[in-house]
């Protein structure tokens, strides 16, 4: 801790006169238990912050079911991302078509209105960016919202009723296969490559 010295100074000479020498109080302190708390906080401060907090995307799961529902290839329109992150979109059997991801809210739109029970298939080939998934779940999000909107703004005029069902964007995710490969070779007219087993 901390020491106090109260012993005089010595005199080197004598002097003469009534006048004492005053007394010289010297302290000396002990840093160590300093350093040891500042040690303490600076450890306990480094284990108990969030530097960065943990990024999630959060999306809604349906129920697990065993039982398959057949879908007819007509209502399902397929958006399929390949390695140079090129995006295509096609519904049922046609050939796939390039389409930018700025025009695919609007194509979205379209296709919902038109065709009723649309289910939107998003295939994602593993050299793509993860990044362009999230894009294309933010473009998702986008339609699903101002479609909601437009609904409630239908019912509000009274032009749907009122206990009508709130939209859902319904999507799914589904693994890239060697034929998506192939498709978007036909289209694009590049030599296919070999996939690695």
């Amino acid at each position: 801790m901390g020491a106090v010295d109260l012993g005089g100074v010595k005199q080197k000479g004598k002097k003469k006169g009534l006048r004492r020498p005053k007394r010289r109080v010297s302290v000396k302190l002990d840093m160590t238990p300093m350093v040891d708390i500042a040690f303490l906080l600076l450890i306990f401060y480094m284990v108990s912050t969030i530097f960065a907090q943990p990024q999630a995307m959060e999306v809604n799961l349906p129920p697990k079911s065993d039982v398959e529902t057949p879908t007819k290839q007509s209502l399902v329109l397929t958006v399929r991302v390949d390695a140079q992150d090129r995006m295509f979109w096609n519904i049922g059997d046609v050939a796939p078509e390039p389409i930018e991801l700025a025009a695919l809210p609007k194509l979205l739109e379209d296709k919902v209105r038109e065709v009723s029970g649309l289910i939107t298939l998003l295939k994602i080939n593993k050299g793509a960016r993860y990044s362009r998934m999230v894009e294309l779940l933010d473009r998702i999000e986008i339609v699903e919202y101002r479609l909601r909107m437009a609904q409630k703004a239908a019912i509000q005029r009274g032009a749907l009723p009122a206990d009508e069902k709130e939209f859902s964007y319904t999507f799914s995710l589904a693994p890239w296969t060697r034929l998506d490969t192939k498709k978007i070779a036909q289209v694009t007219g590049e030599v296919e490559a070999p996939e690695e087993e």
